[in-house]
């Protein structure tokens, strides 16, 4: 489907953000919520061991582990194929190329869960994404996409992230990447609701303010799957780097197993036609992959 609408591109241009439903499919969901039963506990389990922490009882690891608003999230390459799948999906890849340009490299993927009672920190503040995105300052001139991939239903009771449009942040130093609740109260209440439903895309832009909004409510949880684009050339933006997966398995069965030559790119890899393609690397990277298809670089 093309999630890019005119009205969506014009929200783009004008707020930096815009939600975009029903981009996933069932069948996508489906997988993607059995991944997730093996990455997370249920919020039943969340709330149990909430209740024996509270009783003064020690709480288990499984769940500990996952009250922090900075755990250690599962990251891209996934051990589930559906999440690898989603994260480098065509209809997100043709978004990223729609508002970044025609190369782009995929440089995040996570997925979250958001708990009753998990603190955001000062997430709960105003800010912008672009200090831990780029080592300089944001420029129209080269682009980035984030994207929140809703896994589940996503509503003000769960969570929803606020967010404030570009119009309302004009004249904002470049330098103030989190503003202050009284200085800025007005946009504090600006309703920037990202409520949609399981299987939506939301689309913002890394200088548009946001916050997170905490929630108590026991039974309730998020789960989204994070996944962030750079134009090729832009080497001063970043978040995670996949050479430093190069020994897991999970990168091997991707790249081997799952991957399309248009994928790999966004990963990295050389395009077909780059100088880089000689015999010796081809045999190189076959060698290092058994498996990989390479007859799109062999004959672009």
């Amino acid at each position: 489907m093309a999630i890019l609408t005119p009205a969506r591109r014009s929200a783009w241009e004008e707020d930096g953000w815009f939600v975009a439903e029903g981009v996933l499919s069932a069948d996508q969901l489906a997988g993607a919520r059995r991944a997730l039963d093996h990455l997370f506990p249920t919020p039943a389990e969340m709330d149990a061991a909430r209740g024996a922490k509270d009783a003064g009882e020690s709480e288990d690891e499984s769940t500990a582990r996952w009250r922090d608003w900075d755990a250690a999230w599962p990251e891209f390459p996934y051990r589930s194929r559906t999440l690898n799948a989603i994260t480098l999906h065509d209809d997100l890849l043709d978004l990223a190329e729609d508002l970044v340009g025609p190369h782009v490299r995929l440089y995040l993927s996570l997925v979250t869960a958001k708990y009753a009672n998990q603190p955001s920190g000062f997430n709960t503040l105003l800010h912008v994404d672009y200090p831990n995105h780029t080592v300089v300052a944001p420029t129209p001139d080269y682009r980035q996409l984030e994207l929140f991939v809703y896994l589940g239903d996503v509503t003000p009771t769960n969570g929803a992230t606020r967010f404030v449009s570009r119009r309302l942040t004009a004249e904002v130093p470049v330098g103030r990447h989190t503003l202050d609740v009284t200085e800025y109260a007005h946009l504090y209440r600006e309703p920037g609701d990202a409520s949609a439903p399981a299987g939506s895309v939301v689309a913002y832009r890394p200088d548009v303010y946001h916050r997170s909004v905490d929630f108590t409510e026991p039974g309730q949880s998020r789960f989204m799957l994070h996944a962030a684009f750079r134009p090729a050339g832009a080497e001063w933006a970043g978040y995670q780097a996949w050479p430093f997966k190069g020994y897991q398995m999970a990168w091997h069965d991707f790249v081997a197993n799952q991957s399309t030559p248009r994928q790999l790119v966004a990963l990295g890899f050389p395009p077909p036609g780059h100088p880089y393609w000689t015999p010796e690397t081809l045999a190189g990277v076959e060698n290092r992959y058994p498996g990989l298809d390479l007859t799109p670089w062999r004959s672009p």
